[in-house]
């Protein structure tokens, strides 16, 4: 099949939606499909480097149209990112000229909701091909008057339009499941799959070179990975960590990922905790297995919203995790019918303390939440199974 992704994010961009994007392409490829992406050129603070002057890339057989865009940071309202307006771009009469003569059987928007994922419906629409538009995130936000902004912008302008497209929606896991049946989709048009991974990508990292590099001690390590928003604000983690460096003193949480938020620092700050913290920023995602070969815990996922790709890599590199996760996050699984899960039912500090120093303390049961992950990434996460689930909504 010639299959046309839209993607606001794509690699280098340094999210979770880039590097999903980016891996599904390549398993559609490696199963013989023809694949066109329409994507933003990369932002310029991405750690590596693709060109921001080019508008056509190729990875692996994949032919990548990088369309002209603005980043747009509203401050808070957008979480400081800069978030790309793609219309200019995608009106290039050289862009459309190039969809046309690629005329696809089918399309996949990965989507944020905003921008590139409306324009993407939008042509679907007017070509009649049959679309699917995948929900990474919710239409939601902690400031009261933004999240009634939002929701009325799912009922009123996102619901029609993925109504008039004949659009599926996918969810990536329970939470934007429920906000998209509640907001612009239906029970009936809308279903859930996870986001997904190349197994063994994660593992043979150095170690070393980031002890080396940030100059750190014996450990032990406590990696949490990803971006630093209100969704995933570390404000948990940090309450733990009191209770953490009683038993252990040399414990070290490394923050690897933009910082969108940060109250988490204040916090620290007040709990006397700040020499624990080491905050990176922003690496290659090339680089994200040196970090997991250091770490004994990865944990990041504490706000009680689902499990993202970086939790799914840390398990595939063998890093035992440990998240706020409900059992039904993906309603067609059960997470903890797997064993020792390492998930935990609430953000209190005690109880993120407890599983923590249980990781570390106890070898036996650190194996034992090692091995029920692995088997839980190899039967939900694989990057084969995920794609095929997605072919088989075209069917």
């Amino acid at each position: 099949m010639k299959i046309l992704v839209f993607a606001p994010f794509f690699p280098p961009d340094p999210t979770g939606s880039s590097v999903f994007a980016g891996q599904q392409v390549q398993e559609l490829e490696r199963l013989g499909h023809e694949v066109l992406v329409v994507t933003n050129l990369p932002d310029k603070n991405a750690p590596s480097g693709a060109s921001q002057g080019g508008h056509q890339s190729v990875v692996g057989s994949a032919m990548v149209l990088r369309i002209k865009s603005t980043r747009v940071n509203l401050g808070h309202i957008t979480w400081n990112y800069g978030i790309p307006v793609s219309l200019r771009g995608l009106m290039s009469t050289t862009v459309r000229r190039r969809l046309r003569s690629f005329d696809p059987d089918i399309v996949i928007i990965h989507s944020t909701l905003f921008d590139l994922s409306l324009l993407a419906l939008l042509w679907s629409a007017k070509h009649q091909k049959p679309s699917l538009i995948v929900g990474h995130t919710a239409l939601w936000h902690d400031n009261s008057v933004v999240n009634f902004l939002m929701r009325a912008y799912g009922r009123i302008v996102l619901g029609p339009l993925i109504k008039r497209a004949k659009s599926s929606v996918v969810c990536v896991d329970k939470w934007t499941l429920e906000n998209a049946i509640g907001l612009f989709s239906s029970a009936e048009n809308t279903t859930t799959i996870p986001v997904s991974v190349y197994l063994g990508t994660m593992n043979g990292g150095d170690g070393q070179r980031i002890r080396q590099k940030h100059g750190l001690g014996k450990g032990p390590f406590l990696l949490s990975l990803g971006h630093v928003v209100p969704l995933r604000d570390r404000l948990n983690l940090v309450r733990s960590l009191p209770h953490l460096v009683k038993k252990h003193p040399n414990l070290t949480v490394l923050i690897v990922g933009m910082v969108k938020d940060d109250r988490f620092l204040q916090l620290a700050d007040e709990l006397g905790v700040t020499k624990h913290l080491v905050v990176v920023g922003a690496v290659a995602h090339s680089e994200i297995r040196d970090y997991l070969a250091l770490a004994d815990i990865e944990t990041h996922d504490l706000d009680g919203r689902g499990l993202g790709i970086t939790s799914v890599e840390a398990m595939d590199a063998g890093v035992p995790i440990v998240a706020w996760a409900i059992d039904d996050n993906y309603p067609q699984f059960s997470l903890r019918s797997y064993g020792e899960s390492g998930f935990i039912d609430d953000g209190q500090p005690e109880t993120i303390a407890g599983i923590i120093d249980r990781i570390l303390s106890d070898n036996d049961y650190r194996s034992r939440v090692v091995e029920s992950q692995h088997r839980l990434l190899a039967d939900i996460y694989s990057c084969e199974s995920v794609t095929s689930q997605y072919l088989k909504l075209f069917s």
